[in-house]
């Protein structure tokens, strides 16, 4: 049997400004992992681990897997 429903405020608008606070919390979430992937995503003028050289058989072995 299925549960009964929660009884509906008597006003619509009641529960909008928490339902607002969690849309914008969220929100600035996303924003954040947009600006996150946006920095993944630009290239940068030295690799991530400067002191390691790339050997050219290194290079090789990766493009072959």
């Amino acid at each position: 049997m299925a549960r009964p429903r929660k009884a509906a405020p008597a006003d619509p608008l009641s529960d909008l400004s928490k339902k607002t606070e969690i849309l914008e919390r969220e929100m600035t979430a996303q924003r954040a992992a947009m600006e996150r992937l946006k920095e993944f995503g630009k290239t940068r003028p030295q690799p991530l681990r400067a002191g390691v050289a790339l050997d050219p058989s290194t290079a090789k072995r990766r493009v072959a897997r």
